[in-house]
């Protein structure tokens, strides 16, 4: 998941979420020194809890900083009607269907963050077991 202001200069750490708890791809990394919050469920999607626990930590971390947000959301299944005991994030659901015409995040910005995100990887796994062939020179 991505979060940010219209303006996109304030940007929250993506959300991520797994099938596993632990994966093996993190083997020997702290989850919490990940650049991005990582969550697992079984079929790895969003589900209430996960968006639920989310925004409430937002919320401490809004309160913390003295400042209140209006937090725009689709009609998402994971998006609950309310949360309760948020102080500093008022929650408004966009009209139906209209998600894709308004809201940024649908304007290609995840497309584009997702793309970018494989390329890395691919770029890093690319060389791991690569190893270059002997060649000998003639002279």
């Amino acid at each position: 998941m991505l979060c940010s202001n219209a303006t996109g200069s304030e940007k929250l750490k993506p959300l991520v979420i797994g099938k596993s708890q632990n994966p093996r791809c993190f083997k020997g990394i702290r989850l919490q020194n990940l650049p991005v919050t990582y969550k697992a469920n079984k079929k790895a999607w969003m589900t209430t809890a996960i968006f639920s626990e989310f925004c409430v930590k937002w919320d401490k971390q809004l309160k913390r900083q003295k400042r209140k947000i209006l937090l725009l959301l689709d009609n998402c299944t994971a998006h609950p009607q309310s949360i309760p005991n948020l102080t500093q994030i008022k929650i408004v659901f966009l009209p139906p269907n209209t998600a894709s015409v308004i809201q940024p995040m649908d304007a290609g910005i995840v497309k584009n963050m997702k793309h970018f995100y494989r390329k890395e990887v691919l770029k890093k796994n690319r060389f791991k077991h690569w190893t270059p062939k002997q060649t000998s020179i003639s002279t």
